[in-house]
């Protein structure tokens, strides 16, 4: 077995971190010894986390109509994409039937999703009534991903029953400017901190195939660390025709295993969601994601591409000898 992986691995189990050197450095053996950066990855999860994993579902609750210019987005009005430049907005009733409809299937945390680099007060006390009625009606555990708030919406949705706020930073600070021109990396720090600290957990990650190097990886998963977010969305890219990025090449699956097990390694107690472009990136390979450290995924479509149903995803965790949270 690698001596500086298992090192490495040592030193994470003991309540250590690593740093950018000693994650080039594990990078740089898992080329050669890919098995063993898995099997410890999966060690450090077990370690923390046992065999739980989270499984989570998601509503659009606004579609597209978006201003701003996030370059993998289909969502954005400055592209021409698939989908309708005028934002469409589902019910009321068409929320909650989503929300019964995870419940039904057994998940338990839900996710209410607005496009937009922000909502208004009027989306916000709506979205706050609805929440009212997922949490003591259907008993769901509820996150926000509605874009930029204060630290007065913050509190808002943390006293409706909001146990989570998703913002994720999509990439490092460096590649950034590269990806989004119209806000700054620095606004979305500024919202996850908001999220903290009115006492909402804070799903923050990214996506990755979007040109980014492996140093763009440790540096986003450093930074992730530090604002102390802990919950991880990792999503690869499903490049979508229309956008800057439906060109590119989509991750092959070890690259995309070899990268979620290094975020275990960097975040060895923040849940790592494996999320938006699972089922076409890993296609058979979709179950190695918790060898590779991963525990939580989102179920059932995404918001803009399809996902694997919820009753798949509950047999691939039942195999797996998994046990759904």
């Amino acid at each position: 077995m690698n001596k500086i992986i298992t090192d490495l691995a040592g030193k994470v189990l003991t309540g250590e971190l690593l740093d950018q050197n000693e994650c080039r450095m594990l990078l740089d053996e898992a080329e050669s010894d890919y098995d063993d950066l898995l099997y410890w990855a999966n060690r450090i999860r077990q370690a923390n986390f046992g065999n739980k994993v989270k499984m989570c579902s998601i509503v659009p609750a606004r579609l597209g109509g978006c201003d701003q210019d996030c370059a993998f987005c289909a969502q954005s009005v400055r592209y021409n994409t698939n989908i309708d430049k005028r934002a469409k907005l589902l019910s009321d009733e068409e929320i909650l039937a989503a929300a019964r409809n995870a419940r039904d299937n057994g998940v338990r945390s839900f996710g209410i999703v607005y496009s937009g680099r922000a909502i208004t007060d009027e989306e916000l006390d709506r979205v706050i009534e609805l929440a009212k009625i997922i949490k003591n009606d259907y008993g769901l555990q509820l996150c926000g991903s509605l874009g930029t708030i204060s630290a007065e919406q913050a509190k808002l949705l943390a006293d409706a029953g909001f146990s989570r706020y998703n913002h994720n930073v999509e990439t490092s600070r460096s590649h950034f400017p590269n990806i989004v021109t119209t806000h700054k990396f620095d606004d979305r720090v500024k919202t996850i901190k908001n999220a903290i600290s009115a006492g909402l957990g804070v799903c923050g990650g990214g996506l990755f195939g979007l040109g980014e190097t492996q140093a763009d990886r440790i540096e986003m998963a450093i930074e992730l660390r530090d604002l102390g977010v802990d919950m991880v969305p990792m999503n690869f890219l499903h490049p979508i025709e229309g956008t800057p990025m439906g060109d590119n090449e989509p991750m092959q699956p070890r690259e995309i295993l070899t990268t979620v097990a290094l975020y275990r390694f960097i975040l060895p107690k923040a849940s790592l969601k494996v999320a938006g472009g699972r089922k076409l990136n890993l296609r058979t390979l979709q179950s190695w994601i918790f060898q590779a450290g991963a525990t939580s995924i989102i179920t059932g479509d995404y918001l803009t591409t399809a996902g694997s149903s919820v009753s798949e995803d509950v047999q691939m965790l039942k195999d797996l000898g998994l046990e759904p949270c």
